[in-house]
């Protein structure tokens, strides 16, 4: 005995045939306009979905080709590196304290304003649920407080750095004054890659966090023109709407459960 076919599935191929054989035709369902919002919204999610991923692609990419052209920079300046050795490893032992201390510097002052960005956002939460408002000047004196603090940490960087960028900016006559120069370029070479890096790793780690809440959207959009179908189905069922290739669903809808 054939099994009985089933009303929901036969209701949802109603649908999706009505779909493409009512538009336009004068006994269209209203239901259609849910339909057509339906996949203008998925179409849309889609869309957008698909720009995160180009993004993602390009931010790759362009990271790629950074990474290419310091090396290729890196592989000339080592050869200017090795020539003046001497003078190079002389000068690496004066800065190396120095480099240590600015990282550290630099470190804390990422943390620091960090930690800003959260107060701030505490502030404005206690101030939007009417905190104490004793408590949210307690908050607000704090932030003043740290906002001058990372003042004088960036001072200090900027100290640092122009001590260092003097120590490795060589005297006229300087013997190895080539090696010095090319050291110090490969030295700023690390440091821009260092940056380039946290802020590739955590663009990406945006973009992954976006796409997958973009393919959500897109799994709600889906089901949501899955059920405006099956509305439009019914509809077109309800009506029994005359159209050569709708009509033989009718009857088997009738016999299905």
């Amino acid at each position: 005995m054939a099994k009985a076919e089933s009303y929901n599935d036969l209701i949802f191929q109603l649908g999706d045939l009505a779909r493409d054989r009512l538009p336009g035709k004068p006994n269209c369902p209203r239901t259609m306009d849910r339909v057509y919002r339906a996949e203008e919204g998925l179409v849309a999610r889609r869309d957008e979905l698909g720009a995160l991923e180009q993004e993602m692609n390009e931010e790759d990419a362009s990271w790629q080709d950074f990474q290419a052209q310091q090396a290729q920079e890196k592989a000339g300046l080592q050869v200017t590196i090795k020539k003046f050795k001497k003078a190079v490893d002389a000068i690496e032992g004066k800065v190396r304290e120095m480099r240590k201390a600015l990282s550290s510097k630099k470190a804390e002052l990422r943390y620091g304003l960090d930690g800003l960005k959260k107060l701030e956002a505490k502030i404005h939460d206690m101030e939007m649920t009417r905190k104490d408002p004793l408590e949210v000047a307690t908050a607000r004196e704090n932030l003043k407080k740290n906002r001058l603090k990372m003042m004088r940490m960036q001072r200090d960087i900027e100290q640092i750095q122009d001590d260092l960028d003097q120590a490795l900016t060589p005297v006229p006559g300087q013997p190895g004054a080539p090696g010095i120069l090319a050291h110090k370029r490969m030295l700023e070479i690390q440091d821009e890659a260092e940056e380039r890096k946290d802020a590739f790793e955590q663009r990406m780690a945006e973009l992954d966090e976006a796409i997958g809440q973009k393919e959500q959207e897109i799994q709600a959009a889906e089901d949501y023109l899955d059920q405006a179908l099956f509305l439009l189905g019914e509809d077109v069922y309800k009506q029994r709407i005359a159209d050569a290739q709708l009509a033989p669903f009718y009857p088997r809808l009738d016999r299905a459960q």
